[in-house]
C-alpha cells in the first residue's frame, strides 16, 4: 500500500512539473565592419583602435590613441549584384512587383535577405577603452517563400576596459587586456505567420512595423566579459581572443513587439512581462590570431601590405561539433600612400574583398562578403555587402 501510494506521489510531481527549459543561442555584439569582413573577419592578432572593441580588448594598449565621434555601419543580406539590378530597375520604373517577388524569393532561400545597421562611440588608446554602441540586425530566411521564418535583434552596449604591456625583452612584448560589457537587447523570434506579413508589407510598401506588432519579444539585459592577449615580435604577432568568458546570459521578460515598442517610444522604458522559461545565452567564444606586418621603412607610405589569420571557436574545434571551414577567417590588408586601402579574404571558407579611403578625420570603407549561416560548409551560404564612415579626432 505505501508502495503503490509512493508511485501515486511521484506521477503527480511528475505530471505538474513544468517542462524542461530550452537554452537558445543569442547572437554576439559584433557589427559587420567592412574593414574586417574584407580581410575574412580576421582581426584578433592585428586588433587596435575602435574595433578592438569587438575583437580583442588587448588592442587598446597598441597603436596612437583615437576618439571616435561617430561609427557608423551598414549592411545588407542578399546578392550584391542582385541587389544592385533590382536597384537599377527601381530607378528607371522598370522594376515589376514579379520580378521583386522573385528576387526576395531566391535570396530568401538561399541564405537569408535582411538588413542591420550599427552606431558607436568610443575613445581606444593608452591602455583605455570606452565606448557605447548600438547594433540592430534582422534576416528572413526558409527552405521555401511560404516556410519563411526571421529574427530582429536590437542592442545597446556599453565598453569599458583596459589594456597593460609588457616589455618581455628580446625585442617582444606583450599586451593583456580586459573589458566589461552591460547590454540592453530586443529580440524578436519571428514567426512564420510574421515573417510572411514582412514580406507582404515589403514588397508591397507597407508597415513592416506594424506586421510585427503581435510578435512575441524578449527584452532584458546582460553583462558581458571579453579577454585578451597579443604577443609582438618584430612583424609578427600572436593574439589570444575569450569572447563572453563563461557564456553571457541574458535577464529576459516578454511581451509583444507592439507593447515593447509602444512603451519605449512614450515611457522610455519597457513594460511588464512574463518570465520565459528558456534561457538565453551568447556562447563563449575562444579564438586565436596570426598576424604579419612588415615595416618597409619609407616605401611603407606608399606601399604598406599586412597578412592575418584567426581561428574562432577553438573549443568546437576540438570536440569535433563546428567544421573546419566555418572557423576558419584569413586576409590580406594594403595600404597605399597612406590613403586608399585594399583588402581580400577567405571567410569561413568564402572570398571577400574590401577598399577603404582615409580622408583627413573619415575613414570610409566597404567591403563584400559571403558568410556560413549553417553548420557546416556549403550548408547556407549568406552574401551580402557592408559599408560605413568613421569620424576621427
Amino acid at each position: 500500500m505505501r508502495k503503490a501510494s509512493f508511485s501515486v506521489v511521484v506521477i503527480l510531481l511528475l505530471c505538474s512539473a513544468p517542462a524542461f527549459a530550452a537554452q537558445f543561442t543569442e547572437a554576439p555584439f559584433l557589427p559587420l565592419s567592412p574593414a574586417i569582413m574584407g580581410q575574412g573577419g580576421s582581426y584578433i592578432a592585428g586588433a587596435q583602435g575602435y574595433n578592438s572593441f569587438f575583437y580583442n580588448p588587448a588592442g587598446f594598449s597598441r597603436g596612437n590613441g583615437a576618439f571616435t565621434l561617430t561609427s557608423s555601419t551598414s549592411w545588407i543580406y542578399a546578392r550584391p549584384d542582385l541587389l544592385i539590378s533590382q536597384i537599377a530597375q527601381n530607378i528607371v520604373g522598370t522594376q515589376s512587383s514579379s520580378s521583386l517577388l522573385n528576387f526576395v524569393n531566391s535570396q530568401v532561400t538561399t541564405g537569408g535577405i535582411g538588413a542591420g545597421s550599427s552606431l558607436g562611440i568610443g575613445y581606444v588608446g593608452d591602455g583605455f577603452g570606452l565606448g557605447a554602441v548600438f547594433i540592430l540586425d534582422s534576416s528572413l530566411f526558409g527552405p521555401t517563400l511560404l516556410g519563411v521564418t526571421g529574427d530582429l535583434t536590437a542592442t545597446l552596449g556599453f565598453i569599458g576596459g583596459l589594456s597593460l604591456p609588457f616589455d618581455l625583452g628580446g625585442g617582444m612584448k606583450l599586451h593583456v587586456g580586459a573589458d566589461i560589457r552591460p547590454m540592453i537587447r530586443i529580440h524578436t523570434p519571428i514567426s512564420n505567420s510574421s515573417a510572411i506579413a514582412v514580406l507582404m508589407a515589403l514588397t508591397s510598401g507597407g508597415d513592416i512595423g506594424g506586421a510585427l506588432n503581435s510578435a512575441a519579444t524578449l527584452y532584458g539585459s546582460a553583462i558581458g566579459l571579453d579577454l585578451g592577449a597579443i604577443a609582438e615580435l618584430g612583424w609578427f604577432s600572436v593574439g589570444l581572443s575569450i569572447r563572453d568568458f563563461g557564456g553571457t546570459q541574458f535577464n529576459y521578460s516578454s511581451n509583444t513587439f507592439g507593447s515593447v515598442t509602444g512603451n519605449l517610444a512614450s515611457h522610455g522604458g519597457f513594460p511588464s512581462g512574463s518570465q520565459p522559461s528558456d534561457t538565453y545565452v551568447i556562447p563563449m567564444d575562444v579564438g586565436v590570431g596570426f598576424a604579419f606586418h612588415p615595416d618597409l621603412g619609407q616605401t611603407k607610405y606608399f606601399f604598406d601590405p599586412s597578412l592575418s589569420f584567426d581561428m574562432r571557436n577553438i573549443f568546437g574545434a576540438i570536440d569535433g561539433s563546428a567544421d573546419f571551414w566555418t572557423l576558419l577567417h584569413a586576409g590580406a590588408e594594403i595600404r597605399l600612400m597612406n590613403l586608399f586601402t585594399l583588402r581580400g579574404g577567405l571567410n569561413q571558407g568564402y572570398l571577400t574583398l574590401g577598399a577603404g579611403m582615409t580622408l583627413l578625420i573619415f575613414d570610409m570603407n566597404m567591403a563584400i562578403f559571403t558568410q556560413e549561416l549553417g553548420e557546416h560548409l556549403g550548408d547556407r551560404p549568406g552574401a551580402g555587402m557592408t559599408f560605413n564612415v568613421d569620424l576621427r579626432i
